[in-house]
């Protein structure tokens, strides 16, 4: 078997880096993680870790921020609240680093400063649900931060805790991705209008 070509120069060293933390971050959390165990993964020496991100907390957030990233180059542009939602409900499964990683993080409680530096999607989904709002087809009693943060929620609730989640609502009996979808799709009808805005 071919040896693995290291990485040359510094995109190349930074792109390696964020894969190898990206994976080490998910399955052992951040604080589980030295700086050498990630250089060791991406196969370069840890002083050009320090040397490209200069600190480990530094990596941590750039790290979550490309999985930020990577979660809404997968989604594209949703013409609809709901479609939007739906298409980062289909993202979040696929790129369950981002959550895993993101868990871990908060749940270590070691980070310093910002979780992330910006939270695009969450601001796209506001501006959405804002609109919707205008045009009747979601109640305009309920503040549309509420109304993501709400979905969001669920979503990452659903994800981090599923196995407690639906073992203690006794909704083992069907597929767990089905049911999870149901329940999303019961939070997205609550806050619909019952009849349709007029033309």
């Amino acid at each position: 078997m071919p040896k693995k070509r290291k990485p040359h120069g510094r995109d190349e060293v930074m792109a390696s880096v964020l894969e190898a933390a990206s994976e080490l971050f998910a399955n052992k959390g951040v604080a589980g993680v030295s700086v050498r165990d990630i250089a060791a993964k991406a196969g370069v020496n840890h002083g050009l870790i320090h040397r490209h991100f200069g600190s480990k907390e530094v990596l941590r957030r750039q790290t979550q921020e490309k999985l930020s990233a990577d979660l809404i180059g997968e989604m594209g542009p949703g013409s609809s609240f709901e479609e939007t939602m739906s298409m980062a409900w289909a993202a979040l499964l696929k790129h369950d680093a981002y959550w895993r990683v993101l868990a871990r993080t908060l749940l270590d409680g070691k980070w310093q400063g910002e979780i992330q530096s910006d939270f695009p999607f969450v601001d796209l989904a506001v501006q959405m649900a804002k609109k919707e709002q205008e045009q009747g087809r979601i109640i305009e009693d309920a503040d549309p931060e509420m109304i993501v943060a709400g979905i969001m929620a669920m979503a990452l609730g659903l994800e981090v805790f599923q196995d407690y989640i639906l073992t203690a609502a006794k909704l083992t009996d069907g597929d767990p991705l089905e049911t999870k979808a149901n329940i999303l799709n019961f939070w997205r009808n609550l806050i619909k209008l019952k009849e349709e805005p007029p033309e």
